[in-house]
């Protein structure tokens, strides 16, 4: 798909802003109760047998192989927003006893008209008010599929709400499920403009499981995945990628802290840190390829910014890139 010459920005509310990560837990259990939330796609539009090929009934036999003992509660609100649910919206949810939540909501907000700020303040409220009632419960995020209803727009509203969903589930400790790469913009894989056929909700049920299995996200396991956008921000980090052609390429960071990251990328991109080095310091910037080859060694002083700005270019180098950054002070012998 055309990168649009748009900025992507994640927009939250101030509440989220100012929140402080959720004293979340990984759940030790395996989760028999797993409630279902979202629109259509969750009730499984799309695919030929709503009863055994929507995505919730295919992540529910993936999960009784762990567990026999897994059942599905569908809630599924085909046509609506998550921006059109009442106050009560989370309440209503806990009242199903879930041990554990799976959220699929976003693409009939882009659809119905709803600003990404509507949207990124309304879902994170949702999971900020069920994180404190339920602090140890799996809380699984799906990011949005690709919506082809209107092609004018370029997906751009879906890139920044993914980043949006991403920043939540760090604040709040709950898992990702990366939905959006999993389908891609393969029209292969839906029924219509929309919804996933069966491969496409194979391919969601798929991504969910293995999110099930994964560590929360948190401010000490910073991580994030994106296809799009001209300036993509994500917990005070600034990327900016230098796109090629028309196809989706995805770029996917872990690891990020003060020392560095890990960095996958097919092109060249420009990183803006937070201002979390000291003013003065002189700090060396060192990027190797997947096979421990030295790229790059560079050394920067930090002014009174308190950030770094790095250029990455991968060329033909395997990847992850691992990017270390470290006092010259710590290096001397």
């Amino acid at each position: 798909m055309k990168k649009a010459a748009v900025v992507i920005s994640t927009l939250l509310s101030a509440s989220l802003l100012g929140a402080k990560d959720a004293p979340a837990r990984l759940a030790p259990e395996q989760p028999s109760r797993i409630v279902f939330i979202g629109d259509s796609i969750t009730a499984g539009v799309g695919v030929s047998d709503q009863n055994t090929s929507r995505y919730s009934t295919v992540v529910t036999r993936l999960l009784q192989q762990k567990n026999p003992e897994a059942y599905e509660v569908n809630l599924a609100l085909s046509g609506q927003a998550l921006c059109q649910q009442a106050p009560s919206y989370a309440a209503d949810i806990l009242q199903h006893a879930p041990d554990a939540l799976v959220i699929q909501w976003g693409v009939n907000d882009h659809y119905w008209g709803y600003s990404l700020a509507q949207f990124i303040a309304r879902y994170e409220q949702l999971v900020g008010t069920i994180r404190a009632k339920r602090p140890s419960m799996p809380l699984i995020l799906t990011t949005l599929v690709a919506d082809f209803r209107w092609p004018e727009n370029r997906d751009w509203w879906i890139g920044g709400a993914n980043l949006g969903i991403q920043e939540i589930a760090t604040r709040y400790q709950c898992r990702i499920a990366y939905v959006h790469r999993a389908l891609g913009h393969d029209q292969e894989f839906y029924a219509d403009t929309i919804h996933p056929n069966e491969r496409g909700a194979e391919r969601m049920a798929e991504a969910i499981a293995t999110a099930f299995e994964a560590h929360p996200l948190s401010s000490d396991r910073l991580s994030v995945q994106f296809d799009q956008g001209s300036e993509i921000r994500f917990m005070r980090y600034v990327f900016i990628p230098r796109w090629t052609g028309s196809e989706s390429q995805w770029i996917r960071v872990t690891g990020l802290s003060k020392s560095g990251m890990r960095l996958e990328t097919p092109i060249p991109i420009a990183i803006r840190t937070p201002a979390i080095y000291n003013q003065g310091e002189t700090y060396r910037v060192t990027t190797q390829d997947a096979d421990g080859q030295l790229l790059q060694s560079i050394e920067q002083t930090v002014n009174w910014n308190r950030m770094l700005q790095l250029n990455v270019d991968p060329g033909t180098s395997p990847s992850p890139l691992k990017i270390a950054i470290a006092p010259i002070k710590e290096l001397a012998p």
